[in-house]
């Protein structure tokens, strides 16, 4: 029985889930445009290893939004396409969502979720001595549905059923053990008080209406206006709905739980690593407001700049990992080194966060804006034999380099020449310095050289790591 019904798929087959999250709608749409420009820039990129990098090595933040798609050019198309979310949840801290399992019969055939594999080969067992199995199967895929959705975070709020499914609720919620509830639904036994409860998705505690009801089963298709999973907004009063039929509804309802502020696995248990991603935009500005002009002479530090220079203080060096760097090759001879420190120290005055420097007078941190330009260019050894993507890589890696923190500007400039062309490349270090667009950096410090037009300007944001 429980090999006829399950299908033979794996987690792989199911869609993937790209869990984002920011301060405000703001920034979560330039985090979107960052992932997308990655995504197309490295369209090999395994879309596990984005989504278990998403889900693992970020911060929670109230706006969010997640797309679903099964490849990584779908997914950065759906990024791009993508509205995101315009307001936080509305949901109160701790209110789960209601999971009603309205007991219907099991369809033909359900995803081959582990935790259902294991529930049907029980109900296998319950129904060896008789009993109804369509019963007992019915019982046994919501209890696995309900089963994979604990093992990815979902804490409801209550657990429901109706028929067959207040046996697996009962056994979901720990009232009785799986076999003993798989027998009873098998036996047609009648549920005892308190088992069968709200059998069609009312919440059995009106003073929560901002918990979402969850409605599990082998559920018809949607008529026009009612609830589907995805999209329905914060307010929607209608239940969600998870049709075990359907694997890429597994997908789905962890997206929508996700965009309203449940911290949920959306990796759905599949493995990946943690590789590098485009970080979260740090801003010093209300969100819509204009780039703030030189202030005080000294000021205190953000809660997000303490933490951060903290952080990478503590781990000494550890700052080359959340640096953002640009890079461009141009053709010719490099211009002299004056030329270049000239229009080094213009970009510095134009753009006051590029002399902003953080130090601990008196063992507490002040961020202060020097008057003068004081970053001088680097000017790497000419390389006679290297094209243009060896220059490329050099001026990179060397931009990238771990920046000081203290009493420094969080800015580099590394230049190098070669036979035919000259690269050039900025660094700067992004959680800190998240007001100045680096690629648009190098197109004023281009221009104020006055070179050619170059070969592709190339980006390289760095992950941001967890911090401790």
């Amino acid at each position: 029985m429980a090999e006829s019904l399950v299908r033979p798929t794996t987690l792989a087959d199911l869609p993937r889930v790209l869990a984002l999250s920011a301060r405000d709608p703001e920034a979560l749409a330039v985090l979107r445009h960052r992932l997308a420009d990655r995504l197309e820039r490295e369209p090999g990129t395994a879309p596990d290893d984005i989504a278990r990098t998403l889900h693992a090595g970020r911060e929670r933040f109230p706006c969010r939004d997640a797309v679903i798609g099964c490849d990584t050019a779908e997914l950065a198309l759906l990024l791009r396409e993508s509205d995101g979310a315009n307001t936080p949840p509305v949901r109160e801290p701790g209110a789960g969502p209601f999971l009603v399992l309205d007991g219907t019969p099991a369809p033909a055939s359900v995803p081959g979720l582990p935790e259902t594999a294991e529930a049907l080969r029980r109900a296998e067992d319950a129904c060896r001595d008789g009993g109804d199995a369509t019963a007992a199967r019915a019982a046994a895929v919501q209890y696995g549905a309900v089963a994979w959705l604990l093992a990815r975070g979902v804490t409801p709020h209550a657990v429901h059923g109706h028929g067959a499914g207040a046996w697996a609720a009962a056994a979901a919620r720990g009232d009785l053990p799986l076999s003993a509830a798989l027998r009873a639904a098998a036996e047609h036994a009648t549920p005892p008080p308190g088992v069968q409860e709200n059998p069609m998705g009312t919440p059995a505690h009106p003073e929560q209406p901002t918990a979402p009801v969850v409605l599990i089963g082998s559920l018809p298709p949607c008529t026009t206006g009612e609830s589907v999973i995805g999209g329905t907004g914060h307010a929607d009063p209608l239940p969600l709905r998870l049709d075990t039929a359907d694997g890429t509804a597994y997908a789905r309802l962890l997206a929508e739980l996700w965009r309203r502020g449940f911290d949920v696995d959306t990796t759905l248990g599949r493995d990946g690593r943690r590789i590098r991603l485009p970080g979260h935009p740090f801003r010093r500005r209300e969100p819509g407001g204009a780039e703030p002009a030189d202030g005080p002479a000294t000021r205190a530090l953000t809660p997000f700049e303490q933490r951060w220079l903290f952080y990478d203080l503590v781990r000494h060096g550890s700052s080359g990992d959340h640096n953002v760097t640009v890079e461009t090759v141009l053709p010719g001879p490099l211009p002299a080194p004056a030329e270049i420190a000239a229009a080094l120290d213009e970009i510095q005055h134009r753009h006051p966060v590029l002399r902003t420097v953080f130090s601990d007078p008196a063992g507490r941190w002040r961020a202060r804006t020097l008057p003068t330009a004081t970053v001088r260019p680097t000017h790497l050894a000419t390389d006679p034999d290297a094209g243009p993507e060896q220059l490329r890589a050099a001026v990179r890696d060397a931009a990238r380099q771990p920046l000081r923190l203290r009493d420094e500007p969080l800015l580099r400039c590394c230049v190098r020449a070669g036979p035919a062309h000259w690269a050039l490349s900025l660094g700067l270090y992004e959680p800190l310095s998240a007001t100045a667009d680096p690629r648009l950096l190098l197109d004023e410090l281009r221009a104020l050289l006055g070179a050619e037009a170059p070969a592709p300007t190339t980006a390289t944001p760095i992950a941001e790591p967890e911090p401790a």
